[in-house]
């Protein structure tokens, strides 16, 4: 297991997923699967460790995000 897979496990331990994680990140969710499940390691490998060990100093964990209907797919 490489240093990104056990941030990651510790951060699914507080409470957070790994789509709010790629949000965190700016990458898509599949990347973050990937990365934790050790299909993939990410380029810019320091970054994003320095990311996820600040996001495990949050005191906070973000709430689900709730996808809300576009204005213009409202039925009149």
């Amino acid at each position: 297991m490489n240093d990104v897979q056990e941030l990651l496990g510790e951060l699914k331990v507080k409470g957070w997923t790994l789509a709010a994680v790629g949000d965190e990140l700016g990458v898509a969710a599949n990347t973050v699967v990937r990365w934790h499940s050790g299909d993939r390691y990410p380029a810019n490998v320091r970054a994003v460790i320095l990311v996820l060990e600040g996001l495990l100093k949050r005191q906070r964990v973000p709430k689900r995000r709730r996808y809300t209907k576009s204005p213009l797919a409202r039925e009149s």
